[in-house]
């Protein structure tokens, strides 16, 4: 073989390669040939780890899609359920400040209510132990005396008919009863200012309201018997304090104190004795016919004085 390149072989090699250059060739080409399908094979197996590891990121990447889709989903659900929340909270401080105006409401109801009793028991306490006066009248206030005791003794209600002169006269102390059997409304008053006690009445011309009424607070056993000396046709008279207690009894509230508001209002000159009645009859209603008559003829009573 002759030196027809550059190439600088060892003497080792070039001992063993053929002389016929053809031959050489043809070696040279088998030996590329196992060079290049190692080398292929080495970067087959690369190419496989990396793929390998290729795959591995992907389920990794997947598993983080998946976590991500689930967070976005809890986190939605913690917003509506945050939302509802706030919602609801909303919903419970209006009611709770609903709650709150309506406990003050009912607090200062009950105040009232509760000064209303009082004003009532103390009233009834004064009746009870009014003087010498009204116990030797049976229990019997007037007109003018009720109505400034109901009326928590304003200056409007002090008294009914101050200036109104003798409430009636002497020999008008008995009670009519009607036809029927039925006590008829009776009335009954105090001199004026000045004029001599009468002897106490007789127990059994205390007649109660009609038999309508509730008996409990009666001052008259329903079977006590007429008055054999009553003279008749003279206009029957009403029990005021029985009035007063009946009216309490059977009204509510409401409609006691727009009754007591309808007398201030007549104390003060401020209404007829027409329109008194009108709203008088307005504010008993039809269940209470018998308390607008009795009023009416404490009114005539009186006011004719």
């Amino acid at each position: 073989m002759g030196n027809g390149g550059n190439f600088e072989i060892p003497q080792d090699v070039l001992a063993v390669l053929p002389s016929d250059p053809y031959e050489q060739l043809d070696l040279a080409r088998r030996i590329t040939a196992m060079a290049v399908a190692e080398r292929l094979s080495k970067l087959e197996g690369e190419t496989g780890k990396l793929r390998a590891k290729l795959a591995e990121k992907d389920l990794i990447i997947t598993d983080l899609n998946d976590r991500v889709i689930d967070a976005e989903t809890t986190l939605q659900e913690t917003t509506a359920r945050l939302s509802s929340a706030l919602d609801e909270q909303a919903k419970l401080t209006n009611e709770r400040n609903l709650l709150v105006n309506t406990v003050k409401k009912l607090n200062r109801d009950v105040a009232k209510l509760e000064t209303f009793k009082r004003t009532l028991m103390q009233s009834l306490q004064e009746d009870d132990d009014g003087g010498h006066k009204s116990s030797e009248y049976g229990g019997h206030a007037s007109v003018a005396a009720l109505v400034a005791s109901e009326a928590k003794k304003t200056p409007n209600s002090d008294s009914w008919m101050n200036n109104r002169g003798h409430m009636w006269n002497e020999d008008n102390d008995s009670e009519n009863l009607s036809q029927g059997g039925a006590p008829a409304p009776a009335d009954l008053g105090v001199p004026a200012a000045g004029s001599p006690e009468r002897p106490p009445p007789q127990e059994s011309s205390k007649v109660p309201l009609p038999l309508s009424l509730p008996s409990s607070r009666s001052t008259t056993a329903p079977n006590s018997p007429p008055n054999v000396n009553s003279t008749p046709g003279r206009t029957p008279r009403v029990d005021g304090k029985e009035f007063f207690r009946q009216a309490r009894n059977r009204l509510s509230y409401e409609q006691f104190s727009a009754f007591l508001a309808n007398i201030k209002e007549l104390n003060a000159h401020r209404q007829t004795r027409e329109e008194t009645l009108r709203k008088a009859d307005k504010t008993f209603g039809p269940d209470n016919k018998d308390l607008y008559i009795a009023f009416d003829g404490l009114l005539s009573r009186h006011l004719s004085s």
